[in-house]
């Protein structure tokens, strides 16, 4: 349980979990009828905020 605490606690696992859930509705309910340009820049989007996530990481999870 503290393992899943200190994920919790990660802001790039939350990011991770949000992308999930936005996925699984994307998928099911079509929550975003986006055309392929409009994918495209969610992509390029996602892809600068994990990096910005990551830059901004100082200390492992484990020490969280």
């Amino acid at each position: 349980m503290t393992a899943i605490l200190q994920l919790l606690r990660s802001r790039t696992v939350l990011f991770a979990i949000l992308l999930a859930v936005l996925s699984v509705l994307q998928g099911y309910v079509g929550l975003l009828p986006l055309s392929p340009i409009e994918q495209m820049y969610v992509g390029i989007a996602i892809s600068v905020i994990v990096t910005a996530l990551r830059i901004v990481t100082t200390v492992p999870i484990s020490q969280k």
